[in-house]
């Protein structure tokens, strides 16, 4: 995804939750997945940031529209309402087009 919209200001960042001590397992599989993006490792309690963004663990993917409001967060909290990357480019996509219409 990050591949077709970066050209129009999209901007992508993952952020690991794996354990400090597996950054470099991390680093690996981000760098197996050509995740060209700016990469974090976030050092902080589990319960701490599962709080604070409302979800249970990853993979979550949030998307934020062109002022830095939450447009939308995908998780797998909910066994019945799985997410695909299609559901999370469906929603990009729209708001690429509104921002084109501005």
């Amino acid at each position: 995804m990050h591949e077709r919209y970066a050209k129009q200001n999209v901007v992508f960042i993952s952020v690991s939750v794996d354990d400090v001590k597996q950054a470099d397992e991390a680093l690996d599989f981000l760098k197996k997945q050509k995740a060209t993006f700016a990469n974090y490792l976030l050092n902080e309690d589990g319960d701490l940031w599962q709080e604070k963004w409302n979800i249970k663990g990853p993979p979550a993917v949030f998307v934020f529209d062109q002022e830095g409001k939450r447009a939308g967060k995908f998780d797998n909290d909910d066994p019945d309402k799985q997410y695909t990357y299609a559901d999370v480019e469906k929603l990009v996509k729209a708001l690429l087009g509104r921002d084109s219409k501005k």
